[in-house]
This record gives structure tokens, C-alpha cells and sequence, in this order.
């Protein structure tokens, strides 16, 4: 009796709570550290019960403990490859907003945040928490749970580590999402490097102005009423950043076994 519940419930609670766990800790509305562990810990273990009781599947328990831990931890990595996607996308606008404030000179405005454990400047965190509330608000993270609860089927449990497809999809990722963010800001700079010719232009005409004074609270001021022109225009961008967000995360899925 206690090896058929061990077989049937408790062995696969404890894969699935591994990659729910892993998965949850790296999700970007999950993981900032304004939110306790202990109710992050309970959530995913809710989340493992119920994926648990709807899970189909037979496994077979392993002979040694180091087998084990390296069925663990292959939950583990899976959690975090899936998780890490939906952070990797969200902090486009994360790095689209630094983008706009290193040109306009407000990297300095920059505070400690601690919810990412570091400095974070004024449009970018801006940024980053406007698309995290677009994406819930045309509910993502629906999406996010009920792409986990289908990984299990696609990347079944007690499977392949990982493929090589797979990694070089994420890298072709990571240099696309970089390529996105400065796409997003690539107006805000060429107003900026637009300005900086017209001010050079200005201290050469006019060698008493002082372009160091002028210029900086200009650009800040343009740069302001530029990223206020293109507020309406980012829900569309963040539409099409999401779609694509859930294209790669099914791909990655789909590709996992190679």
C-alpha cells in the first residue's frame, strides 16, 4: 500500500514540485523579493498538488539516491529554462527603457531597487513594470500555467536532460530580445542623437551658450514628451513581444527532447 502511493503520488509530487518550484522562483511577478518565500514555497505546492492530481503518466521509482537527484535536478533545469524565457522577455522594456536613459543622461537618477538586486533607472523600471501589468491584464500568465501543466506531457517526466536545439535556440533568443530592446528605444535615441548634432551645431555658431548646461535638461525634457508620444503605440509592441513569447516557449518545449 505505502509503495503504490509512493509510486503513484509521491514520487511524481516531487518531480512536478521541482519544476513548478523552479519555474515560480524565477518568474518575474513571483520572484521580487518584496514577496515572502514562505508564500511563494506554498503556492508552488498548491500549484504540485493540483498538477500532481490531473497528471497521467506512469513512472518507475529509481534504485539508487543519485539517480534521484539528477531526476531532480533535470526538473529543476527545465523549471528554470521555461521560467527564465518569461523573464528574459519582460526585461526587453526593462533594457529598452536603460537604453533611453543612458542617452538622455538620467543613469545618474538611478536607484537601488531591490527587487532586482541592483541599480535600476527611472524608464526602465517604468517600463519593465508597465509591460508586467499589460501582460497580466490581457492574462499571460494564464497562458504561463497552462503552458506548464502541458509541459508535462510534451517534456514527460524522467526524460532527456536537455537538447542541443534547445540551447541554441535560446542564444539565437537572448540576441534577438537585445535586438528588441533597442528597437523599442531606437526612436527615443535618434531624437537624442538628432539633438546632440543641434546642439553641436549651436556651439559652434554661438561659442558663449553653454551646451553641457543647456543640453541636459533639454534632453530630458525630450525624451520625456517622446516616450509620452509612444505610450499609446507600445500596447502593439507588447502584443507582438507576448505572441512571440508564447511561440518560444512552446517551441522550446516541443524541441526540448530534440
Amino acid at each position: 500500500m505505502a509503495e503504490a502511493y509512493i509510486l503513484n503520488f509521491g514520487f511524481p509530487f516531487l518531480l512536478i514540485f521541482a519544476r513548478v518550484a523552479a519555474f515560480v522562483s524565477i518568474l518575474p511577478f513571483w520572484s521580487w523579493r518584496g514577496i515572502p518565500v514562505v508564500l511563494r514555497i506554498l503556492f508552488a505546492l498548491m500549484l504540485a498538488v493540483t498538477l500532481t492530481f490531473s497528471w497521467e503518466g506512469q513512472l518507475i521509482l529509481p534504485f539508487q539516491a543519485g539517480e534521484f537527484i539528477f531526476l531532480l535536478g533535470r526538473e529543476i533545469l527545465v523549471g528554470l529554462v521555461l521560467g527564465f524565457l518569461v523573464y528574459l522577455f519582460l526585461s526587453a522594456f526593462l533594457m529598452a527603457g536603460q537604453f533611453m536613459d543612458h542617452q538622455a543622461g538620467l543613469m545618474m537618477a538611478g536607484t537601488f531597487d531591490p527587487l532586482f538586486s541592483g541599480q535600476v533607472t527611472l524608464l526602465g523600471r517604468f517600463a519593465y513594470f508597465l509591460a508586467v501589468v499589460f501582460y497580466l491584464s490581457i492574462n499571460g500568465h494564464h497562458f504561463l500555467f497552462l503552458s506548464l501543466r502541458e509541459s508535462f506531457t510534451v517534456i514527460p517526466l524522467m526524460g532527456t536532460a536537455i537538447s542541443s536545439p534547445v540551447i541554441r535556440h535560446y542564444l539565437r533568443t537572448c540576441g534577438a530580445v537585445f535586438l528588441l530592446a533597442f528597437q523599442i528605444a531606437a526612436p527615443v535615441i535618434i531624437v537624442l542623437w538628432l539633438l546632440d548634432i543641434a546642439l553641436g551645431l549651436l556651439s559652434k555658431a554661438v561659442p558663449q551658450i553653454h551646451v553641457f548646461i543647456v543640453g541636459l535638461p533639454l534632453k530630458v525634457a525630450l525624451v520625456l514628451l517622446v516616450f509620452l508620444l509612444l505610450l499609446p503605440l507600445l500596447g502593439g509592441v507588447m502584443e507582438d513581444v507576448f505572441s512571440l513569447l508564447a511561440k518560444d516557449f512552446m517551441l522550446i518545449m516541443e524541441n526540448w527532447a530534440g
